[in-house]
């Protein structure tokens, strides 16, 4: 009995001697809907890279130890489709192409160039996919400060630049009340060859792994309190978990060896032991799985991947026949009506997440005018591990708490408390106390805000981007010989987003020829607004710059 209390207090000894100091106070990044490229949205973390600043939203993941930033291409700019013809069903991955697209200054129709292979997949709703998943692009070619490192197998690039996330003057001088000794750092990224632009990830990574580059540098840098990290559906805190953000207990998991099993090559592996669907909180689950499966989760994965039984039982209690399977959602024939539900997952330990499926919105192309119930359960391959690898991606993580512990090794997962009068208790995680702030702002109010660091909303009803990831504000002359000078201080808006939901509608009536582009659709609103009489579209001020607009030609880097 002794010797156990004696083995107890020195594992707590050793606890508090692996505890380090809190390097700074902690970083607690929004998940925002930000617009970076015109007309669509993404969900994020804003980060500025390069000189002058381009914006992209990073997607937290655990597939990679570093950021995965997409390679910019002239596909993720144009609203125009590329062809209208091709019926849905003949489409069933998204992945990215491999070649630019090019426009015809006639017809305005989109092509992509020789080699490609998948053009003939390609139907009108790529470009908002392409805007939308993948959270923009960058270009080394815009940056000044671009330098490339190394290649890996020829695949992908490895080159350091300047950054900061969009948010971390404004979190910092908000939760501290102080300006941070540093702003920017310079470290490395992932890039996909050029040309192969995506290079089969889905979107832009922030890598959140045990050895996660980006965190090293800013551990390094005294910009986070530690390596340690928690995420929620909305917040990524670095450093540091809201102890107020979880309800019920934590489910424990230690990094698993991602290269041992090829079938399920990922950081967390959890085995489902029960499925069930609700088409409502108040009514009793019918059963979708006989046997328990293990699958990975990861935030990063924008969707579920679930066995092949899943799909085909779900397909039979919701009655309604499957019209389009891709790799990253199903589509059931016939109008959504009302049949958002619950999936409930029980986890190995007794965990049970609940997980709500909207399962409504429109997909497909043009043709598909009547719409579809979508829902975010997929094939895999493309944004996820592979096929038939199984995933619980985003829906299922969006209703936990997921914690990293670097001093423990270990993952956590709760469930996440969606009291709406929960109070915010932000503690160290990873490290001792927090470092207290000595210096105080005493510079005009506003100092450390962002001005127009990431610009997108929505007013009245209307998703618009202005500015968003090809408006810069004015820089130095070899970047500002790229670009168009816009000849307003404001940029007007009107609803830009691409015909891949729906065929482009004007005065009541569907049209078959293809929507204006981003571009073209400017230039109209720009002469409407400057009839006599006419109203201004909505504009949106960036004191003190000018906006300049990318040209048809850009983005080709000889990287």
């Amino acid at each position: 009995m002794v010797s156990l209390s004696l083995a107890t207090i020195v594992v707590a000894l050793l606890h508090l001697a692996a505890a380090e100091k809190c390097a700074a106070p902690p970083l607690n990044l929004p998940l925002r809907n930000v617009s970076v490229t015109p007309g669509a949205f993404h969900i994020g973390i804003p980060l500025q890279i390069g000189s002058t600043w381009q914006s992209i939203a990073l997607v937290p993941s655990l597939q990679i130890d570093d950021v995965f930033l997409p390679r910019y291409s002239n596909s993720c700019i144009y609203d125009a489709p590329v062809n209208t013809t091709v019926p849905l069903t003949n489409r069933t991955s998204h992945d990215a192409a491999s070649g630019l697209l090019s426009r015809d200054v006639a017809s305005g129709l989109l092509s992509l160039s020789e080699g490609s292979g998948f053009a003939q997949q390609m139907d009108g709703s790529w470009w908002a996919k392409c805007a939308k998943i993948y959270g923009g692009a960058y270009d080394p070619g815009l940056s000044t400060s671009f330098v490339e490192n190394r290649t890996n197998n020829q695949e992908f690039h490895y080159f350091t630049d300047i950054w900061r996330f969009g948010d971390y003057l404004d979190v910092y001088t908000t939760a501290t009340q102080a300006l941070p000794a540093n702003t920017n750092l310079t470290s490395t990224f992932l890039m996909a060859e050029k040309g192969k632009t995506f290079g089969g990830y889905g979107g832009a990574l922030l890598g959140l792994t045990p050895n996660s580059t980006l965190l090293e540098s800013l551990k390094n840098a005294d910009m986070v309190p530690s390596t340690s990290w928690s995420l929620t559906n909305s917040t990524l805190c670095l450093g540091c978990i809201d102890a107020g953000a979880s309800t019920g207990p934590w489910h424990t998991f230690h990094p698993s060896d991602k290269y041992v099993n090829p079938d399920l090559p990922c950081l967390i592996k959890a085995k489902v032991e029960a499925l069930n669907w609700h088409p409502s909180a108040d009514v009793e689950g019918a059963t979708l799985i006989e046997d328990a499966f293990t699958a990975c989760i990861d935030p990063g994965v924008k969707f579920l991947v679930l066995p092949t039984n899943v799909t085909k039982s779900f397909e039979e209690i919701v009655k309604k026949n499957i019209s389009a399977e891709y790799n990253d959602y199903i589509a059931f024939s016939g109008v959504p009506g009302n049949e958002t539900g619950i999936l409930t997952f029980r986890i190995e330990g007794g965990l049970e997440v609940n997980v709500t499926v909207d399962g409504v919105g429109e997909t497909g192309a043009q043709q598909m005018k009547d719409g579809n119930w979508t829902v975010p359960i997929g094939k895999g391959g493309w944004g996820a591990y592979g096929n038939q690898t199984w995933v619980l991606g985003k829906p299922f993580t969006d209703q936990i708490l997921l914690r990293w512990d670097a001093t423990k090794k270990e993952y956590g997962i709760a469930n996440r408390n969606h009291d709406p009068a929960q109070k915010s208790d932000i503690q160290p995680l990873g490290c001792d106390a927090f470092p207290k702030i000595e210096k105080a702002i005493t510079t005009t109010p506003g100092t450390g805000i962002l001005v127009g660091s990431i610009i997108g909303g929505f007013v009245g009803g209307l998703a618009f981007a202005a500015a968003g990831f090809w408006f810069f504000k004015r820089g130095q002359d070899g970047v500002k010989s790229k670009y168009g000078h816009l000849d307003e201080d404001t940029v007007p808006m009107q609803r830009l987003m691409s015909s891949g939901r729906e065929s482009w509608k004007t005065t009541g009536t569907w049209n078959t020829s293809p929507p204006p582009s981003v571009h073209d659709s400017l230039v109209a609103q720009r002469t409407r607004d400057a009839r006599p009489g006419a109203q201004n579209g909505i504009g949106l001020e960036i004191p003190g710059t000018q906006l300049y607009e990318a040209p048809q030609d850009l983005g080709r880097s000889e990287m």
